[in-house]
C-alpha cells in the first residue's frame, strides 16, 4: 500500500513537468522567426507618464536599449548588451534582467517568472517591431 502512494505521487509530481528532450526547437521564434529588428512601445510607468521603450535585436545575440521616463526625466537611459534564449527558443532573456516572450511583429515583457503581465494595462507590455530604423544608411556617392 505504501509502494501504491509512493507511485501515485511520483506520476503526479511528473505530470506537471515537461521532458527537455519533448521540447521541439525547430518550431520555436529563435529559428522560424525575423527576430531581428527594432521595437518600440510605451510600457505603463506608476511614478511618470509611461516608459517609452526602444529595442533592437541582431545578430548574435546583442540587444541595445533606450528608455524615457515620459513627463517626468528628459535624460535617455542607454544601454546595450547581450541577451539568450530560452530552452523552448521563444523567450529571451536581456543581461540586465528584462525577459520577452518573441513573437513574428512583437514582443511582451514577461514577469519574472517567465508570465504575460495581467491586469488592466496587459495589452500595454507589448513593443511592436518598425519597419526601417535600425538599417545602416550608406553615405551618397562622392562625386
Amino acid at each position: 500500500m505504501k509502494n501504491l502512494w509512493i507511485m501515485i505521487a511520483l506520476i503526479i509530481v511528473g505530470c506537471g513537468q515537461q521532458d527537455i528532450s519533448t521540447i521541439d526547437t525547430t518550431s520555436s521564434s529563435k529559428t522560424t522567426l525575423q527576430w531581428q529588428g527594432v521595437y518600440h512601445g510605451v510600457f505603463p510607468c506608476p511614478s511618470c507618464d509611461g516608459m517609452d521603450t526602444t529595442l533592437e535585436l541582431t545578430q548574435p545575440n546583442q540587444y541595445t536599449i533606450h528608455t524615457i521616463r515620459l513627463g517626468t526625466d528628459p535624460n535617455p537611459y542607454r544601454g546595450s548588451g547581450t541577451f539568450k534564449w530560452d530552452q523552448s527558443g521563444n523567450i529571451i532573456i536581456l543581461d540586465r534582467g528584462h525577459i520577452y516572450q518573441v513573437y513574428s511583429d512583437h514582443l511582451y515583457l514577461l514577469d519574472v517568472k517567465f508570465r504575460r503581465i495581467k491586469g488592466p494595462d496587459a495589452d500595454r507590455y507589448r513593443v511592436d517591431k518598425i519597419e526601417g530604423l535600425g538599417q545602416q544608411i550608406s553615405p551618397p556617392n562622392a562625386e
